[in-house]
């Protein structure tokens, strides 16, 4: 073992329990970093742009949401970027960890957009060091034009420890409200959903839902996120497309849902293209956001559900990489 990675396991243990054998959980960020890519880079090639080390060796059964964040900056930039979270542990290869998510712009434009999504790895293996990389890479079928730099790039990841008795809707008979602080549950990411040029206002489609069981908590708040990829398509350049994105959630002995937290907007971003460009745009990019639910009553099985609902569909939009996470915990009083 290196002095690096004994640093990486002392900055890990700080945050431990240390009156038991294993953590309660632990908060990592990585450090900040940049990665760049210049006009004519061929698709295919492949940068580094955060990275992480973590080791679980103090958690029985580890479950751990990575959070990355970035800002993309670009200079008469056209093309598409995929990023991939990668996991590598005891010198083995590294291993794709979840789904890829895409950034494209289809004109070249100059921009700044933040661009952030969440990754879930509950399938890790015990007592190992493993470092997690998110990799950029030039994707579509040409080339790059102009310049592109994703700044601000970061890695942040929370370990808890996935018991089982959280997994679904059942009491946590065995386990003390002090052995048990933190609970992280991330739901599955469901298929594409598309909306069509056309579709009516007021029509509802569900993203994403996820059941968590916080009766092992004595005064619970969560923390809920979401996070998506979505693609658009016009053939004009003045075409209106709004979706608006609401967490409910539905609870023990409830008959409907109620609504958690703001009304999160998406709109197909309003480009003029200059001749001889042909009218007509497309791009992708991510959606992600979070909530805070602080009004839940002891003992309860919710299910929470992410709903999107169109206000106006002139082009064509495609959500995918859906995923809805939730981090609840005690808090000392009722306010969030």
């Amino acid at each position: 073992m290196n002095l690096s990675s004994k640093a990486n396991f002392k900055d890990d243990y700080e945050n431990s329990n240390e009156n038991s054998d294993s953590c309660g959980q632990i908060l990592k960020c990585g450090e900040v970093s940049q990665a760049l890519l210049f006009n004519a880079a061929s698709v295919g090639t492949s940068i580094p742009a955060a990275t992480i080390t973590l080791d679980t060796s103090k958690f029985c059964n580890p479950c751990i949401i990575f959070e990355f964040t970035s800002n993309i900056i670009g200079t008469l930039f056209q093309g598409t970027l995929n990023f991939q979270l990668f996991r590598s542990c005891n010198n083995q290869l590294p291993i794709p960890i979840g789904p890829q998510f895409s950034f494209t712009r289809s004109i070249p434009v100059f921009f700044a957009d933040m661009f952030t999504f969440f990754v879930c790895d509950c399938n890790s293996c015990l007592n190992e060091c493993c470092t997690y990389s998110i990799v950029v890479s030039v994707g579509g079928s040409t080339p790059i034009i102009g310049n592109v730099g994703i700044f601000a790039a970061r890695l942040a990841a929370i370990i808890v420890e996935n018991r089982e008795q959280d997994e679904d809707c059942y009491p946590c008979n065995k386990l003390s409200h002090k052995e048990n602080k933190t609970i992280l549950k991330c739901g599955t990411s469901g298929g594409a959903i598309p909306i069509a040029p056309g579709t009516l206002a007021g029509t509802t489609f569900s993203v994403s839902t996820l059941a968590l069981n916080t009766s092992c908590l004595c005064n619970p708040g969560v923390k809920l996120e979401f996070t998506s990829n979505i693609a658009y398509t016009s053939p004009t350049t003045i075409d209106s497309t709004v979706v608006n994105f609401q967490v409910f959630k539905l609870c023990d002995n409830q008959r409907n849902p109620i609504p958690v937290g703001p009304q999160l907007v998406f709109s197909v971003p309003f480009t003029t293209v200059i001749a001889p460009v042909a009218p007509g745009f497309s791009g992708t990019s991510t959606f992600s956001f979070f909530v805070c639910d602080c009004d839940i009553c002891h003992h309860e099985c919710c299910t929470y559900s992410v709903v999107a609902t169109t206000a106006t569909v002139d082009a064509a939009v495609t959500i995918t990489n859906a995923r809805l996470s939730a981090l609840a915990a005690d808090k000392n009083c009722r306010c969030c």
